[in-house]
């Protein structure tokens, strides 16, 4: 079992690989380019007003835990988008053949993929989250000098954010498993994060229901300064978030397996 995932991310890692692969023409520019680029530029200029001798405008000093937010908004996100059209395009064409071929169980792939871009998304999420915090008080210290890596929020960030990209990224590839469609699949997860979840607000009671909102609680949970107030608390609504990714991935696994034909799974098939 554990080999076979283990395969599986492998697989996985040669898929997204060349020139022209998802993560390096999608991801990189998206996930990681656009959250560096604006922030420095909301940075830069933040530090050009805060260096204005004038009384009629003024910038706020700002804080740890408002340092990282284009990261928790951007990199995470596209990291489950990503992850999410890799389980769809996976489950359709000649790609499902081979899917349900080189994998006898149904949650092999999922799981790897799962775990593939869960991991990177981390991994990205940890080095960006760092590289900002170290950088913004030594680049722009009017404005970002309380920002501080090593202070309880940082540490905080540095090591919730990866954690709530890795669960995102399980709710991506299981949402996708659920629609089985490339498009559907980012349409839904788009719309759910960007549109739904602040749009619920407006419905009778919405700023009780939003407080359940899975990502807004992931956000939260991080430690990003949020007008929401979760009733279980920054570590509660962490662990709601990762609840619901995971219950997401297995209706996914559900829906994988009720979509493969009785007795397709033979002897030939090697994992």
């Amino acid at each position: 079992m554990i080999a076979a995932v283990r395969r599986g991310v492998a697989a996985e890692a040669v898929r997204t690989g060349g020139l022209r692969s998802v993560l390096l023409l999608g991801a990189v520019p998206a996930g990681v380019l656009l959250p560096l680029l604006i922030t420095a530029v909301i940075a830069y200029v933040a530090e050009r007003i805060a260096g204005l001798d004038s009384s009629r405008i003024s910038v706020s000093a700002a804080t740890t835990s408002n340092s990282v937010y284009w990261i928790i908004t951007f990199t995470v996100v596209v990291g489950a988008l990503v992850a999410a059209y890799a389980q769809a395009t996976s489950m359709r064409g000649a790609a499902g053949d081979v899917d349900r071929y080189l994998y006898r169980r149904p949650w092999t792939s999922p799981l790897a993929r799962w775990l593939f871009y869960g991991l990177v998304t981390a991994a990205a999420c940890a080095v960006l989250v760092a590289a900002v915090m170290a950088v913004l008080p030594a680049a722009f210290p009017l404005v970002y000098s309380d920002v501080d890596l090593f202070s309880a929020a940082g540490l905080r960030f540095l090591i919730t954010v990866p954690i709530y990209a890795f669960f995102a990224c399980g709710l991506g590839v299981g949402l996708a498993a659920l629609i089985g469609h490339p498009a559907g699949a980012l349409a839904a997860l788009l719309a759910w994060v960007f549109v739904m979840e602040e749009a619920v607000i407006f419905a009778p009671n919405g700023t009780r229901i939003q407080a359940f909102m899975p990502f807004l609680n992931g956000v939260w949970g991080t430690g990003q300064d949020l007008v929401i107030s979760p009733p279980w608390g920054v570590n509660g609504a962490l662990a709601w978030f990762a609840g619901i990714c995971a219950a997401v991935f297995g209706l996914g696994l559900a829906a994988v397996a009720a979509r493969r034909r009785p007795g397709r799974a033979t002897a030939e098939q090697p994992v």
